[in-house]
């Protein structure tokens, strides 16, 4: 019983400890920074206010690359939803609550996990001569029982230096996409051609992409290589599904060949007679009438490039008739970043 007696004394002392240190403990907080960025404030709105967009810049994005998001109803609209897992980032999710167009942009931050909590955060734009002032801040309550722990954790400390990361980040693309010249887009007719592919699936948080597809073209050519074979044109990549929501993208790494024949029946035939190994597959081109438009600049950034061509079909009454492919002209490792050119072709009607 001395025992007992003993440890009730003892929980009854921790727990008015914990008392006294929440009556003391922060009750809430509030994190800001800013930056000044040479860039369109239409372009700074939009990188900021799409969902799809902040895996360019995040910092979180960048420190966890395993986490799941799904993104919801990304209109730039008031209940707009990002929702993340992440073994760095936790579990949660972020709603726009509140938008106008080149002023504000708000939302409400809940974490589920590594423990529960609500925050308030956003962006606010002004212009300066040709620059945007952006200033990007979260503030918060810390609940009762949790405010002890929040006297042994530096939230500034945290949270500031991946603020200034991700502006600073936001700032080289914004300012790279207002520097760029309009995107060339015109409308052509492309012949039928025969190739070899593999097919591939990727999540796009997972940063693992260009490896994909580095591995799929390395196999390719190696059996190439073995069959004397003879590649013609860049290697491309087609489309069969694009999720913004899902942030995946399932797509056929492929690579043109010449077989000496140009018939629809001809070409078939002699892919029929390759006898291929692995996830090797064979296959026929699109022909026929496309927009064709030139990308320059990083990958990540194409899709301002896609927006261009998608809004150009609806303007000039045209409609998609087919997957989409991306054929790429200039090698990444031996062109700078924002030099490297990447066709994008969309068939349509």
């Amino acid at each position: 019983m001395k025992i007992l007696k003993k440890i009730m004394i003892v929980v009854v002392a921790l727990a008015a400890i914990y008392i006294v240190l929440a009556l003391v403990g922060p009750s809430n907080y509030k994190v800001s920074r800013e930056i000044k960025i040479a860039a369109s404030i239409d372009d700074v709105f939009n990188q900021t206010t799409i969902y799809a967009n902040w895996a360019a810049w995040s910092a979180w994005a960048k420190a966890d690359t395993a986490a799941k998001y799904i993104i919801e109803n990304d209109n730039q609209v008031v209940g707009a939803t990002m929702g993340w897992e992440g073994e760095i980032s936790g579990k949660g999710s972020m709603t726009t609550t509140e938008i106008v167009p080149n002023e504000k942009f708000i939302y409400e931050l809940s974490f589920v996990e590594p423990f529960t909590m609500t925050s308030h955060g956003g962006f606010l734009y002004e212009q300066d001569g040709d620059s945007v002032l952006v200033k990007w801040y979260d503030e918060g309550v810390f609940g009762f029982m949790i405010r002890p722990m929040m006297l042994f954790m530096d939230i500034e400390g945290k949270l500031g230096p991946m603020f200034e990361q991700g502006l600073a980040d936001m700032k080289k693309i914004c300012e790279s996409i207002s520097a760029k010249s309009p995107v060339e887009i015109i409308e052509m007719e492309v012949e039928q051609k025969a190739i070899l592919f593999i097919k591939e699936y990727s999540e796009l948080s997972s940063g693992d992409t260009p490896s994909k597809i580095g591995t799929a073209y390395g196999e390719i050519g190696a059996f190439i290589a073995a069959n004397e074979l003879t590649v013609i044109g860049m290697p491309i990549t087609i489309t069969n599904d694009f999720s913004m929501k899902k942030m995946t993208w399932d797509f056929d790494c492929a690579m043109v060949i010449d077989l000496g024949v140009t018939a629809e029946t001809e070409m078939s035939n002699s892919l029929d007679a390759l006898e291929t190994t692995g996830r090797i597959e064979t296959g026929l081109t699109y022909f026929g009438k496309v927009v064709k438009a030139t990308h320059i600049g990083p990958n990540e950034q194409s899709i301002i490039t896609y927006n261009a061509i998608e809004k150009y079909i609806t303007n000039n009454g045209l409609e998609k008739n087919g997957r989409s492919w991306e054929e790429y002209i200039d090698d990444p490792t031996l062109v700078a970043p924002e030099e490297v050119r990447t066709f994008i072709y969309f068939p349509v009607k």
